[in-house]
């Protein structure tokens, strides 16, 4: 938080006096917080800050693993703390200087995603490697992002450009979350990022040393509002991309490299074909059933809400046995079938829905009415024992379909 969690969070809301700190004196407070964590923590870290910086708005804590119950309170405690904030898995305290308790120090304690999970002590590394240098990952992550590279909090991931265009999420292919890995993925010099940098320049031309770094695709690049934002805000980040880059430009001038050749560079590496070939399977499937669903609309000589129920009633009502569809007795209660997997002949399928259409829409209407006088019946008549009747009275219904269908609902 940069020593302003406080800014408006002290007695009465006003502010904490929260100064900056000198190096030497943040280093001791560190270590001394550091130990009063570690009874608590099974890991508890600093990440590394940036190059060249000068003084410390407050001690940002990474802990993982619980060594006993704890709560906010319990760590205010041990670090005697004064004051504390908490945001989901973020805490803020406030502890008075020893020789002057009208001054705070910030301490902010994350505990890692995945904490108490088998991948726990992993996630902690990567979350370590996210952290470290300020924004250097982001850096990292705004530069090859138009390759289809990205990290995030699980890991290093592939996005696959199929898929990325109707879910993001979805697209991302798991390669690594070994910190070491996922630096020589990127080419990035490994020793020199242990030894630390010495300044930013360094650190910036460690960014574009790596092997896929394009000044093409940076120029390029698509830019989102975090990222606009992260520019005012991030000073690291600004001085990469309105200074550094422009005085250099011979960076990544003659990068060759292609999202479809990192792709498949990154599946050699990783060993992961068998799942990208599962996911592309499933891409294509659900292509397919797009194209066959276009053309059972088509087909269908309804338009607007009336073919909206038909639809709705042919996901609802059919089933298929070795490529035939049929009607069921009963609503399907769970997600449809994929069709494109059941369908053999679709010019059949599409023959037996002109056949059959109106007795679905049918089904449907009635469903939908039965559902209605449901919700009708647990808002005006939550304890009527004769929910039959009320319903359709409500519904108007014939009684041996509404009860039918109102049976398979529950």
């Amino acid at each position: 938080m940069g020593g302003l969690a406080f800014a408006s969070s002290g007695p009465n809301g006003t502010p904490l006096d929260v100064p900056r700190m000198p190096t030497e004196f943040y280093k001791n407070q560190l270590l001394h917080f550091k130990a009063s964590l570690q009874s608590i923590f099974r890991n508890v870290s600093v990440p590394r800050e940036a190059p060249g910086k000068l003084d410390h708005g407050d001690i940002d804590f990474l802990v993982e693993g619980a060594l006993c119950p704890w709560t906010s309170a319990s760590i205010q405690c041990a670090i005697g703390a004064t004051y504390h904030l908490s945001r989901g898995g973020n805490h803020s305290f406030a502890v008075p200087y020893a020789d002057s308790p009208d001054r705070y120090i910030q301490v902010d304690v994350e505990i890692c995603p995945g904490n108490g999970t088998n991948d726990s002590t992993e996630l902690f590394r990567w979350t370590m490697f996210m952290k470290s240098d300020s924004d250097l990952l982001q850096i990292v992550g705004i530069c090859h992002r138009p390759l289809g590279i990205t990290c995030n909090d699980r890991g290093l991931h592939i996005r696959v450009k199929e898929i990325e265009s109707y879910d993001g999420k979805k697209s991302l292919l798991f390669l690594t979350r070994n910190p070491d890995e996922a630096m020589k993925f990127y080419g990035f010099d490994i020793a020199k990022y242990r030894r630390g940098f010495q300044d930013e320049h360094e650190l910036f031309d460690w960014v574009c040393e790596g092997r896929f770094f394009s000044r093409y695709n940076f120029e390029n690049r698509e830019e989102k509002s975090n990222d606009r934002s992260r520019q005012k805000k991030r000073p690291l980040y600004r001085k990469f991309v309105e200074t550094y880059m422009r005085a250099h430009p011979e960076a990544g001038a003659d990068n060759p490299w292609t999202r479809d050749e990192v792709l498949h560079d990154a599946l050699k590496t990783f060993g992961k074909q068998c799942e990208y070939r599962g996911m592309m399977e499933e891409h294509q499937l659900l292509e397919k059933d797009k194209m066959l669903w276009q053309a059972i609309r088509e087909a269908l000589p309804v338009e607007g809400n009336p073919l909206a129920t038909v639809l709705k009633g042919l996901r609802r009502w059919v089933r298929f046995s070795d490529g035939q569809p049929y009607i069921v007795p009963d609503a399907l209660r769970t997600d449809p079938p994929i069709w494109a997997s059941a369908v053999k002949d679709e010019a059949l399928v599409l023959g037996w829905i002109r056949q059959h259409w109106e007795d679905v829409k049918a089904r449907e209407k009635a469903y939908t009415v039965s559902l209605e006088a449901l919700y009708f019946i647990k808002t005006h008549h939550p304890d009527t024992d004769d929910w039959t009747s009320v319903a359709l009275q409500r519904s108007q219904s014939p009684a041996r379909t509404l009860v039918h269908t109102c049976g398979s609902v529950f």
